[in-house]
């Protein structure tokens, strides 16, 4: 048996978020992949197209889908390589925050930086955990508008009823996911000066 560390070479951030999936975290989707166990979904709870676990492999949030793997694209001199409809193969540098996946895209402006999202997941008495305030880091490198680093925010617009215990539950979770933003935040100013 090897004592080498199965997640050796996969950063402490997907490491957290593959814990969380482990360990019940309801912020963290942790839903089961086939063929895979031990391996849950490692995605916030909001919305998500595909499951992902932390070694970049994804499958269908639909069942009746067929599996796929995503690749994690390989990063060579800290630059990886996107395979593009318009420029054919574009290489751009690979910054440390982003989770390395990088489909094929018809136009190099789509190329895209995708951070790890972190999302508030909010107890509620009428649809059970709901996510609120997903944060995450992105950068369209070729982007003619917008190429430099940025932070998104997904803010679903409903309507969820809470108790008064709730409510006070649902503050001091957004107490803690403010800490997140301003972490991200400070985050996003040392790459910001950089560039």
């Amino acid at each position: 048996m090897s004592d080498r560390d199965p997640l050796q070479g996969v950063p402490d951030e997907l490491k957290d978020w593959h814990q969380g999936a482990l360990d019940g975290d309801p912020a963290v989707c942790a839903a089961p992949q086939p063929m895979q166990p031990g391996y849950p979904c490692i995605h916030s709870t909001g919305f998500h197209e595909l499951h992902r676990d932390v070694y970049g492999r994804t499958w269908p949030n639909r069942p009746e889908e067929p599996l796929y793997v995503a690749r994690k694209a390989p990063v060579v001199d800290g630059m990886v390589t996107v395979e593009t409809g318009d420029h054919g193969p574009v290489h751009v540098p690979e910054p440390s925050w982003c989770v390395g996946l990088h489909p094929a895209e018809s136009f190099q402006v789509d190329i895209e930086h995708q951070g790890v999202e972190t999302v508030a997941a909010i107890p509620t008495l009428c649809h059970g955990i709901v996510p609120a305030l997903g944060v995450s880091l992105v950068q369209r490198p070729f982007s003619p508008t917008a190429p430099q680093v940025h932070a998104v925010v997904n803010m679903a617009e409903d309507f969820h009823a809470f108790s008064s215990t709730g409510l006070d539950i649902a503050a001091g979770l957004l107490v803690d996911h403010a800490a997140e933003l301003r972490h991200m935040a400070r985050q996003l100013a040392a790459l910001e000066v950089q560039s």
